[in-house]
């Protein structure tokens, strides 16, 4: 071998080499955090808002939707929600919250539009369908709830009233409206009911008979494993497809605000078939264990079985049950596996490519702090070492010095 192809390969093996260790380091990021006042900022969160910022003034939204069928509407929602979330727990940073408030302004501005309708259908029962109506409504109801009564406006409140009572006739009807003719699914009509229970938080108690009515047809309508399923036969209304992870982490935040304790038991089900992990990374599968299957639209990246868009809202979905250390493994998936770059004013995964994950990203980090003291992985090191001495022999291989042939002759 050439001692050119021998630089070659060792290079290459040199990066590969400070990759790893890079990840083994990146495992354990936790966000900077900033004391101020009486808020404590987590600036990691805040460069990601900022980058989603500059994304969506780009037209991301409007990129993303030729990837996702709802992906307009979903990067808005999702960014205006993480918005919510911040300013939920900021007490005395006022340029903060008026730049906040401005940016969920923007977000369902953009919802409510014809650009925001123009992929839903005004015809069906439920005009637009379940997932517009939901994220849209529920959208709107957080921006009232983190404003100050005094400077709602009385436009956006006609609007989140009239939505509820469309939301709650169709809710009567059918268990579960479609988003599309003859396509249903279940989360998107949790976001429909969790719209109606921030209803009763932001204003005189009016549906919690309907949402009582509803979470009882919900439990008559699970899948095999007593889960809300997946999908569902618009005809009949049975379970079309069983529980998912990418459907079952999101569901479950938002019917912990419509229903506490049936989503504790739907919660504990889905610890038991989905918190997985592969090579010491902790994560979401999208199928239930004992199960296969690829990964779609819905699902994001399938890896192993382990679902990209499952994983990454699974974070939140652990960190709301009181699973503070499983948040924090997934959390530490994600920053070992999305590659994060940042500079000085912003924060990105996966290189910038894919915004809509930096949205859901974004989002889930928005809904809490997790713990960042109490997960140590492992077994990641272990296979990271594992695979730091293959590269050492292989290096060895490479330059180790050939024995001089023998030019002894020995005559019998």
């Amino acid at each position: 071998m050439s001692k050119l192809l021998k630089i070659f390969l060792t290079a290459c093996l040199a990066v590969f080499a400070a990759i790893l260790l890079t990840l083994n380091i990146r495992v354990y990021h936790a966000p900077e955090i900033k004391i101020s006042a009486n808020d404590s900022l987590n600036l990691d969160l805040l460069k990601e808002l900022r980058f989603l910022e500059v994304a969506l003034d780009e037209d991301a939204d409007l990129n993303m939707q030729t990837i996702y069928p709802e992906g307009y509407v979903f990067m808005n929602a999702l960014y205006g929600l993480a918005w919510c979330n911040v300013l939920s727990e900021l007490q005395s940073n006022d340029s903060l919250r008026t730049k906040g408030i401005a940016e969920i302004q923007n977000a369902y501005n953009k919802l409510d539009s014809e650009t925001g309708r123009s992929n839903f259908d005004e015809t069906l029962p439920l005009p637009y369908g379940a997932f517009y109506n939901g994220w849209c409504n529920y959208l709107l109801g957080r921006k009232l709830l983190v404003e100050d009564p005094s400077v709602r406006d009385s436009i956006e409140i006609a609007q989140f009233r009239s939505r509820c009572d469309l939301i709650a006739s169709a809710l009567k009807q059918k268990t579960y409206p479609a988003t599309y003719y003859g396509q249903v699914w279940p989360a998107d009509v949790m976001m429909c009911a969790a719209s109606l229970a921030l209803h009763d938080k932001l204003f005189e108690p009016k549906y919690a008979p309907d949402i009582a009515d509803w979470i009882e047809k919900v439990k008559g309508k699970v899948d095999k494993n007593g889960l809300i399923p997946h999908s569902i036969n618009d005809r009949d209304q049975t379970p079309a497809e069983t529980a998912r992870g990418s459907s079952q982490s999101l569901m479950l935040i938002f019917l912990k605000e419509i229903d506490p304790k049936f989503a504790r038991s739907q919660y504990e089900i889905y610890e038991k078939l989905f918190i997985d992990s592969r090579f010491g990374l902790s994560g979401i599968r999208e199928y239930p264990k004992g199960d296969l299957g690829m990964g779609d639209v819905d699902s994001g990246p399938v890896i192993f079985q382990m679902g990209g868009a499952a994983t990454i809202v699974g974070m939140q979905t652990f960190l709301l049950f009181d699973k503070p250390e499983v948040s924090r493994k997934i959390n530490g998936t994600i920053e070992t596996l999305g590659f994060p770059l940042e500079n000085q004013t912003e924060r990105w995964y996966l290189f910038g490519k894919l915004p809509m994950a930096d949205a859901f990203i974004a989002w889930s980090h928005s809904a809490g702090r997790p713990s960042y003291d109490q997960a140590i992985f492992v077994t990641f090191h272990l296979y990271s070492i594992g695979l730091g001495l293959v590269i050492v022999t292989i290096v060895w291989w490479l330059w180790r010095k050939s024995k001089p042939k023998s030019n002894l002759i020995i005559e019998w």
